[in-house]
């Protein structure tokens, strides 16, 4: 039986502490609840974190004042939490994950190349968030005279398994949890700017000796944008179960504006504590805090970061498992978590004992650029050609159906994928990947997200609409 509609209210099929009844397949209206107001606090929940902090810290290093680099902090937010605001508006229309909306673009079998690249971003997004919160109990061990190998290995099972059991309650549980977890946080986080602030009166504000160059400030909003736009494909996971009927501008500006409150405010705070610092926080960013902090403050700050670590990537680990069964692997959502589970490990273990987290981190946000971008602009663009309408039918079948166009491959839509990744790649300019375009003829600006968005938009508009209007 259906609960209210209302905002908190829940299904049989999905209720908070209850484990979800669905997967992949399209919600039915009796399982239909929420509000667009769910999804601001949820965003919040999920986004701030200390990873946040580290990020604001990185891109200090990069510019040569705060106030500028709390401009590229604004810009970069606008344009990244833009995307996840308009990749959430066709849960409620498709009724199913963000990635199974994809086969509309690129039909049923053209879409297992995102939904490869899609698996692939969550899972490693699982493994890099967990990296500080690991840290962070690791340091809470040693306040309390515990330390050696077999309290790393503790560390990593007990944040993996926190991640796991949410991931297993699934939607209702994740709402429920990142919205009293976002309050929290936020109260904590900006609590640590009250410890900052002292430091700053003998801080040297850093100079790289000129004037700023726009090429540079393009580069770090883009890296900026890489943080709140790597959600794009998680971001109708957690819209689907509102009402069909429910429009898409709540939708949108709720999702946005959780992602950019939380983001803003975790990198304000982290270029403030670098500059108090004068310097970034370095690969390993926790030991740090015990330079600012009084230990009063230390632990529960300590905790907060596990916390917010956790919360950050329960979201991850629920997608990773819905990216799975949306393979077709014949394998059920809990079922799934569990292959998520030994796979993430692995990575983990390697990560914290052998990595360096502050290389891993920002390689790997120039890799998300490279693929979001386009991937969110065919989505968009296909969601308002097609007027949001969709057979939620025949996004479940295969070998028939609209979806299936010729031999399962929507090419406008892949065209425009490999187009935009080209793109992406030729506007690059990063330490992971630097082309001779973006060197010599764009001034060292990267401009990979930029470049994406609009050659993939630009493409499968062009492509596909003729199709589309004949629909």
């Amino acid at each position: 039986m259906q609960a209210s509609a209302g905002e908190g209210a829940g299904v049989d099929a999905d209720r908070a502490w209850s484990i979800e009844q669905h997967a992949i397949e399209p919600i039915p209206a009796r399982d239909r609840h929420g509000t667009p107001a769910e999804l601001f606090r949820m965003w919040i929940g999920a986004n701030v974190n200390y990873v946040g902090v580290v990020t604001g810290s990185l891109i200090l290093t990069q510019l040569p004042s705060v106030w500028v680099a709390i401009a590229a902090i604004l810009v970069g937010n606008v344009l990244g939490a833009g995307i996840v605001g308009l990749c959430s508006i066709m849960g409620p229309r498709t009724g199913t994950a963000g990635i199974v909306g994809t086969r509309t673009s690129f039909g049923q079998l053209g879409a297992c190349l995102p939904m490869v690249v899609s698996l692939f971003s969550a899972l490693s997004w699982f493994s890099v968030q967990s990296i500080v919160a690991t840290q962070s109990l690791e340091q809470l061990f040693a306040l309390a005279g515990a330390g050696g190998a077999a309290v790393v290995w503790l560390s990593i099972a007990l944040i993996l398994a926190a991640e796991i059991v949410l991931a297993v309650y699934g939607h209702a549980t994740i709402l429920a949890v990142e919205k009293w977890i976002g309050l929290a946080l936020t109260l904590l986080f900006a609590g640590l700017v009250l410890f900052i602030v002292p430091r700053l009166a003998h801080a040297t504000a850093p100079t790289l000796g000129a004037p700023i160059a726009w090429p540079q400030w393009l580069a770090t909003v883009g890296v900026v944008a890489a943080l709140p736009a790597g959600w794009a494909n998680f971001a109708s996971d957690y819209s689907r179960y509102l009402p069909a009927q429910t429009r898409w501008q709540p939708i949108a500006l709720a999702a946005f504006g959780g992602q950019f409150a939380a983001a803003t405010l975790c990198e304000i705070i982290g270029v403030l504590f670098a500059l108090a610092l004068n310097g970034a926080l370095g690969n390993d960013p926790v030991s740090q805090l015990g330079t600012v902090l009084p230990a009063w403050y230390l632990v529960p700050f300590l905790l907060a970061i596990i916390v917010g670590g956790v919360s950050a990537n329960v979201p991850n680990g629920y997608t990773a498992a819905l990216g799975l069964v949306a393979l077709r692997v014949p394998v059920s959502r809990l079922s799934s978590l569990v292959i998520v589970a030994a796979f993430t490990l692995g990575v983990r273990v390697l990560t914290v004992l052998y990595g360096h987290f502050y290389d891993v981190y920002q390689n790997f946000l120039a890799l998300l650029v490279y693929w979001t971008g386009p991937w969110a602009a065919i989505v968009i663009t296909d969601h308002f050609l097609r007027r949001g309408q969709y057979d939620p039918v025949d996004l479940m079948s295969w070998g028939r159906g609209r979806y299936w166009y010729r031999r399962g491959v929507h090419w406008p839509g892949v065209i425009a994928f490999l187009g935009g990744v080209a793109a992406s790649l030729a506007c690059a300019n990063s330490d992971t990947f630097a082309s001779p375009l973006a060197v010599h003829y764009l001034g060292g600006a990267d401009l990979s997200l930029e470049a994406g968005l609009v050659v993939a938009a630009a493409v499968y508009y062009r492509l596909a609409r003729g199709r589309m209007t004949r629909a």
